[in-house]
């Protein structure tokens, strides 16, 4: 049996930005449109700006709206659109809309 964090495995660790540099610029992967990223092929915290768009694109307000809007009877790609954020998200918004509105249910008894 072999330990859970052996020597192979933190040389694999410690390669990766190396390897990450490769496979893009042989283009088998990519990071997401818009991603910075430094020259070893690394992501350094700065430059992340996934964080900084989900805080300001998915506000409490849009997730109150999404989940009324799917409790008056809209399919998914109709709240989808009138949210305007991508399909794969929605249901994440829904979910915290719900949140908010179990919250203000309870804060109101």
């Amino acid at each position: 049996m072999k330990p859970k964090y052996d020597l192979d495995r933190a040389k694999l660790l410690n390669d990766a930005p190396a390897l990450i540099k490769k496979a893009i610029s042989a283009g088998w992967m990519s990071y997401p449109v818009g991603q910075k990223y430094l020259p070893d092929g690394s992501l350094d915290p700065m430059l992340l700006e996934t964080e900084r768009i989900i805080e300001q694109k998915y506000t409490p307000q849009l997730c109150r709206m999404a989940y009324d809007l799917r409790e008056q009877g809209m399919t998914l790609d109709e709240v989808t659109e009138a949210c305007g954020v991508s399909r794969g998200s929605i249901c994440y918004l829904i979910s915290k809309g719900h949140e908010q509105f179990l919250t203000d249910q309870r804060t109101k008894d």
